[in-house]
């Protein structure tokens, strides 16, 4: 469980410490005030990627901590395995800044992928996007082992039945094509050690280039922005004052002049925020854009030549050097080669059967738990199949009911969700037919089915759902608001919401407000009740915190 967490320099906010306690947490605020800030530094802990523009303007790095409890034995023989310190609670830090990213355990440095498998001890983080996963077929199987509990353990299963096609394949060779492949893998090797392709690296510097290539033209819009920003709020402050002034001889005006003071705050924040955007581009700069085109294009060349896609290339290094290594090996007889694949090709196929039975004995109970809870969720008539069969793979060594099957960490499952929403439509591929809507309900259902069956969650599980109830309201919305608050009885559940009916049902209450004091804005947050409260949801029902009817909404929404 998340006990304490402190952010610093992390974009809107500047120095922020907070205690958090078990239960259903919900945090609310207008746009912009940095709810998906402790969204982000949350992820940050759990190994997320840092970006430099995360960093607070003026600053060098920005830097978040947490104080985990619970777990102890889970977490005994994480830090063990590791050689970190065994100290409890856990402490876990991170850094980002311009240089490359830094995380702590215990005070102890460690790599990312070790804050990663970490945070599968103490957190789960579900964000408004998260949904979208279930468009991917690809990802059905992997989202469905996390809320079943089932970690696939197959890496090294995998690996040598990977390793010993590949020196059955090398041995077979003849001596002279054996010598000539492998000047041909150490001039490949060479090439793409000179690119060194990091995986994900190729979808990162597309997505990079476009917005570059326009910074002059980013960078006079800003500018052009923040000129009539800084010329137009001179002008609204004077209104503003005026408005002052009326309030001392007509308290009635005090709401208009309320709403004038919230319109200087969020001009002085857009002004802020155009400066900032003026100076990013402006330092883009043409060096930039040309190392990264250099850089694309060294990819596209070598993707030619590897004849794979540039995204694969990170992939294709390792194929080469295993196949480097087993060329290496020796002289093994073909035979003795042959033998020691069938070995461990069946002790893949054996862990895997067991693998794919614990999901086929696991699946019909979610079902059964994912359809009772959509229908509280307002999708009534709706029902799902969680479609387990085995994926193919021409060529696999591996056999499983007469069938080639995939070789992987995952097993040989493959898994496709498939719905009905209404009685009579029949079941089609969820991708197809789902809403948006639809969508972040079945997220909510499987997270929820999988918690209260018990699937392997551990002890002390922190929730985190980043606006799963977007895009829903009226009875739904009073069911989502009913579902989280069950969770929140098991489990720690922190969860950001636009919705007054999900926000009435915490425990806590976190107000995150934009301030503004010598010309720079922060985020700052507030723990609220009472009439506090009340304002808040009346504001998330109807943008008027102090109108009589939303208020009366907002006490029974309380009362309910």
């Amino acid at each position: 469980m998340l006990s304490s967490l402190r952010i610093q320099n992390l974009a809107l906010v500047e120095d922020l410490s907070l205690d958090w306690g078990p239960g259903f947490t919900v945090l609310t605020g207008e746009t912009g005030a940095g709810k998906s800030l402790l969204v982000d530094a949350l992820s940050l802990l759990v190994g997320a990627r840092g970006d430099a523009e995360l960093v607070r303007h003026g600053a060098e790095r920005a830097t978040v901590e947490a104080v985990v409890e619970g777990g102890f034995e889970a977490w005994r023989a994480f830090l063990l395995e590791r050689g970190l310190p065994e100290e409890q609670p856990v402490v876990l830090r991170r850094e980002v800044g311009a240089g490359r990213s830094r995380a702590w355990i215990n005070g102890a440095s460690c790599a990312l992928t070790d804050l990663r498998e970490a945070g599968r001890l103490w957190m789960r983080l579900t964000s408004q996007h998260d949904h979208q996963s279930l468009l991917g077929e690809e990802r059905h199987l992997a989202l469905i082992d996390e809320v079943l509990g089932i970690e696939p353990c197959l890496e090294s299963e995998a690996a040598a039945v990977r390793e010993a096609v590949a020196a059955l394949q090398a041995r077979r060779r003849s001596e002279a094509e054996r010598e000539q492949r492998l000047e041909q893998l150490a001039e490949a090797l060479a090439d793409l050690d000179k690119l060194a392709p990091r995986p994900g690296e190729w979808a990162q510097l597309k997505a990079d280039r476009e917005p570059l290539r326009h910074a002059v033209h980013l960078e006079q819009a800003f500018c052009e922005a923040a000129e009539a920003l800084g010329e137009g709020l001179p002008k609204v402050e004077l209104a503003h004052k005026a408005l002052i002034r009326a309030v001392a001889h007509c308290p009635d005006a005090i709401a208009e002049q309320d709403r004038l003071r919230s319109v200087v705050l969020e001009l002085e924040d857009l002004l802020a925020l155009a400066q900032d955007q003026a100076l990013r581009w402006g330092a883009a700069g043409a060096d930039r854009i040309e190392a990264l085109e250099a850089r694309l294009a060294l990819y596209e060349r070598l993707a030619r030549r590897h004849r794979c896609e540039p995204g694969d290339l990170p992939g294709r290094v390792q194929v080469l050097k295993d196949e480097q290594r087993a060329l290496l090996a020796g002289d093994a007889p073909v035979l003795e080669l042959e033998a020691a694949l069938a070995k461990v090709a069946e002790r893949y196929r054996a862990a895997a059967e067991t693998l794919h039975g614990r999901r086929t004995a696991a699946i019909p109970k979610l079902e059964g738990e994912v359809q009772k809870r959509l229908r509280r969720l307002g999708m009534k008539g709706a029902r799902i199949q969680l479609r387990l069969a085995l994926a193919e793979e021409p060529g696999s060594p591996v056999q499983q009911s007469g069938r080639p099957v995939r070789v992987a960490a995952q097993g040989f499952s493959s898994l496709a969700i498939w719905i009905e929403p209404n009685p009579g439509e029949g079941f089609r591929p969820l991708a197809k037919i789902a809403s948006g809507g639809e969508l972040s309900r079945l997220m909510l259902a499987l997270v929820g089915a999988g918690l209260v069956l018990g699937s392997g969650v551990r002890e002390g599980l922190t929730l985190v759902l980043d606006e799963v109830d977007a895009g829903l309201g009226g009875e739904t919305a009073l069911a989502v608001g009913q579902a989280v608050a069950e969770l929140g009885k098991a489990h720690q559940v922190l969860a950001v919401t636009h919705l007054a009916q999900v926000a009435a049902r915490a425990d806590r209450h976190g107000s995150l407000q934009k301030e503004t004091e010598g010309g720079r804005t922060r985020s700052a947050l507030i723990w609220i009740a009472g009439d506090a409260r009340n304002r808040e949801l009346a504001r998330l029902l109807s943008g008027q915190p102090d109108r009589a009817e939303a208020l009366e909404h907002a006490k029974v929404l309380l009362e309910g």
